[in-house]
């Protein structure tokens, strides 16, 4: 199980890649993009990020520098579509943020019966 220093960590690059991705998207289709469509358009981006990288491959770029992973917490893998969403979801609550001070697993690990390890 990973720390809250390597969660922190984790956060704060895939933070810096989801800025510089939204960022460069915008830039991209400046002409297309509507200014009252940016936040949907963030909105969406933020939760693709988390979901397919997680889902994917079981990282983000940020766990992926930190060699860090999500895994499913039970013996039991079903279901991993479902607990990825669920993941991603949560992270869109204010009080998934606050969970970390309290306990070493945010809201979105409880939830969706997952958790980090280092590689």
């Amino acid at each position: 199980m990973a720390g809250k220093t390597l969660r922190f960590i984790n956060f704060l690059l895939d933070t810096v890649f989801y800025f510089i991705l939204l960022i460069f998207l915008l830039l991209i289709f400046n002409k297309v993009i509507d200014r009252k469509d940016i936040k949907w358009i963030s909105i969406l981006l933020y939760f693709l990020y988390y979901f397919l990288f997680e889902y994917i491959i079981g990282q983000t770029i940020g766990k992926i520098i930190t060699k860090s992973k999500v895994i499913p917490i039970t013996e039991n893998k079903d279901y991993y579509f479902f607990r990825i969403i669920s993941r991603t979801l949560m992270r869109f609550i204010l009080i998934d943020w606050l969970s970390y001070l309290f306990s070493k697993r945010g809201l979105h690990d409880w939830i969706s019966k997952t958790t980090i390890t280092k590689l």
